[in-house]
């Protein structure tokens, strides 16, 4: 993939089961690409993507655009590119439904997850030579703290204490930008994968406001990393790719979720992040647009631009899903959210093949050579000093 690579944005309006003619339709009209709406002073505001999912929008049509269609990701991670996915929005825009869904609708990450098992079965049955490893970890970031939610002795919900975390951010020159101190868990089925998911879902800070009865109060990140190893004309070929799975919580007004005390200060702490997150979109799209000048990307400001800082700027195939509520009563959130999309379209990604090739052949050949020459030289050794005592 080019350099000049840019995320593909996909926007999806969420039904509105309690629509009233006191509160109508925010959306004049959309088509598969292209939604409008109109501002408060009258003026047609106009937004294109590569996609625009309607209220109707099965999960299937979502799920196949971000996996498999172009740019898809699980077509990224099988060539050895990393990538992201992740759903932004206002709190109860649906961010979490189209994530991951209902136990009877499945949503992006289960659904990917089952294509990606069987894909891998279809290889391993025309090349059973290749063979594959797949781990997962999951975390949160409640409260701009790191929490391992695979981790069984950390508490449920929002009772964790930032103490028990011993999670850090951390660079390295070859992996980049990674969490110390993660856990990382293999896995041999989707079934193994929606376990995991299960596991750490229940660990989750959620809580009830006034716009969303199970409001996510942290951003969560399940990560599954894939390596494949093959022989090629006597070379040995390892190719690695991570995807990250982002739910982000959702963009909070006080005077509408009427959070107080934790919620509040949970509330505040999300805002912060996003904000933070708002800004690197806008430094980046800056720095497309001025290539020349140098911008300064402000990826430490939050733990979130922190740990996503290869996935918004670096090397990843990106998806980014704008999740919008189609009610008028949410037109600034909904404005925010469009937004945020409309920057990011300027980013511009440096997603690159992650493999390795190893002379298999050659390798075998230099370590005989070399217990040849050793073999030798201790027989060498040994002539020679009985030699020298006679």
């Amino acid at each position: 993939m080019s350099s000049g690579q840019r995320p593909r944005i996909y926007a999806r309006i969420r039904p509105e089961p309690n629509q009233s003619e006191n509160d109508p339709a925010l959306f004049d009209s959309f088509d598969e690409s292209m939604l409008s709406l109109e501002s408060r002073d009258n003026q047609a505001l106009t937004y294109n993507f590569d996609k625009v999912f309607g209220p109707d929008s099965s999960q299937e049509s979502v799920v196949e655009a971000v996996t498999t269609g172009p740019g898809g990701v699980l077509t990224a991670i099988r060539s050895g590119y990393d990538a992201t996915v992740f759903a932004y929005g206002q709190t109860g825009s649906g961010k979490s439904f189209s994530m991951t869904g209902t136990p009877d609708n499945h949503g992006i990450i289960p659904q990917m997850n089952k294509h990606m098992f069987e894909q891998m079965a279809e290889v391993n049955a025309a090349e059973p030579d290749r063979k594959f490893l797949v781990t997962c970890s999951f975390m949160e970031i409640y409260n701009e703290v790191l929490y391992d939610l695979l981790d069984p002795t950390m508490k449920k919900g929002t009772a964790k204490d930032k103490k028990a975390s011993h999670l850090d951010v951390k660079e390295h020159p070859t992996l980049g930008v990674y969490v110390a101190g993660l856990q990382e868990i293999a896995v041999d089925s989707h079934v193994k994968i929606q376990e995991l998911m299960d596991q750490g879902n229940e660990m989750r800070a959620i809580a009830a406001t006034a716009m969303n009865a199970t409001s996510s109060r942290s951003h969560s990140i399940f990560i599954i990393r894939m390596l494949q190893k093959e022989v090629v004309a006597g070379q040995q070929k390892d190719t690695r790719a991570t995807i990250n799975l982002v739910d982000l919580a959702g963009s909070e007004r006080q005077a509408k979720t009427g959070a107080t005390g934790d919620k509040l200060k949970e509330g505040a702490n999300i805002n912060k992040s996003l904000s933070a997150l708002g800004n690197v979109i806008n430094a980046l799209a800056e720095q497309c647009k001025k290539p020349n000048k140098k911008v300064f990307i402000p990826y430490r400001n939050s733990k979130l631009t922190r740990v996503l800082q290869e996935s918004l700027g670096g090397n990843s195939v990106t998806v980014m899903l704008a999740a919008l509520s189609p009610a008028a009563y949410n037109f600034d959130e909904t404005l925010n959210t469009l937004q945020y999309a409309e920057r990011a379209k300027s980013i511009q990604l440096k997603a690159r093949k992650n493999e390795q090739m190893t002379e298999v052949g050659q390798l075998k050949s230099q370590i005989e050579q070399l217990r040849k020459q050793l073999e030798e030289a201790a027989r060498g050794g040994g002539g020679g000093g009985g030699g020298g005592g006679g």
